[in-house]
């Protein structure tokens, strides 16, 4: 549960980061932004395996 806590910290975190970003007319990495997205939507119809690729890609 910790583990999970502190990955939804990081993403929270790293969203704060973009918004200051994008206030002074800067853009977030695309990919970034993607692999962020696919954090918080979850693996869809993968398997239990799949979810490796979230944490360790």
């Amino acid at each position: 549960m910790a583990q999970l806590l502190s990955g939804i910290y990081a993403i929270g975190e790293q969203g704060e980061i973009w918004m200051k970003q994008l206030l002074t007319g800067g853009v977030p990495p695309e990919r970034a932004v993607a692999q962020a997205e696919s954090f918080l939507t979850g693996p869809g119809s993968g398997s239990v395996e799949d979810l490796e690729l979230f944490f360790y890609d």
